[in-house]
């Protein structure tokens, strides 16, 4: 075996090695799973708007059943009071009933009917696809990220590694690093203009911050930030299951801030 071929047999094993580590798949499916949601809100949107064509008045705040609703009639003329109760409940099926008998909005032809079922029906496909990997990501993070998963939801453990770029990148940051996570521009406008520096990023998703008093969210992110520091820290370099004090120190961290 020649010199060169050792270096390309070495390289492929570091290339292998490196993609079998567990958070490189977490990240490529949490890039997935952004990339369903802005496939699904464009064409939703576009749905909407084509339907709306026929029926104006239709309203529904769950996306899913509006789609489903959609995907199953085409059009106002076809709906069915019974089967629209199947998919929005009997009260709302009642309600979109007799606004579709006083709309005004001009009838489809049978091809923009089927037209917009296909559409509809396309976009209902991305909502349960996106609900697949949904649940493969918080399978994956409490599997592979159990101290982070732990300490926030798994989703949001997994959103922390996409963006730091790797478990490893993100246990080498410190926690100050971490509670700014996704607020780098504003980071960035700070460091440039001297404006106020950030709070809080991506950390703010966790009910602990979000659903804290506003003016106890930036001691609650930095906690938090501080523990989420120490368990990513755990879940790469030694695979340790370290949550549970820190959840209770955390708690009792909270519980102080709580108390000013």
């Amino acid at each position: 075996m020649t010199d060169r071929t050792r270096m390309l047999e070495k390289a492929r094993a570091g290339v292998k090695k490196a993609f079998e580590k567990r958070d490189i798949q977490l990240i490529q499916a949490v890039r997935c799973l952004d990339d369903l949601d802005s496939a699904k809100a464009l064409l939703f949107t576009r749905v909407i708007e084509w339907f709306r064509i026929n029926f104006p008045e239709f309203s529904l705040q769950n996306e899913e059943s509006a789609c489903a609703a959609i995907a199953e009639f085409g059009s106002k003329e076809k709906f069915e009071e019974k089967k629209l109760a199947e998919i929005v409940g009997a009260a709302k099926a009642k309600e979109i009933m007799e606004q579709a008998g006083a709309s005004y909005g001009p009838a489809f032809t049978a091809a923009d009917e089927k037209a917009v079922k296909e559409l509809a029906g396309a976009v209902n496909g991305l909502f349960a696809a996106r609900k697949k990997m949904e649940e493969f990501i918080e399978a994956e993070a409490k599997a592979s990220l159990k101290n982070l998963s732990h300490l926030t939801e798994a989703l949001l453990a997994a959103k922390f590694v996409t963006i730091a770029g790797g478990l490893k990148r993100l246990a080498e940051m410190p926690g100050s690093t971490i509670q700014v996570i996704g607020a780098e521009k504003a980071l960035f406008k700070h460091l440039r203009k001297g404006t106020k520096p950030p709070k809080h990023g991506l950390i703010f998703q966790s009910p602990l911050v979000r659903g804290a008093p506003l003016a106890e969210r930036g001691r609650n992110a930095r906690a938090l930030a501080a523990k989420l520091a120490i368990a990513a820290k755990a879940d790469y370099f030694t695979g340790n299951f370290i949550a549970e004090k820190l959840k209770k120190d955390l708690e009792k961290r909270l519980k102080q801030i709580r108390g000013g």
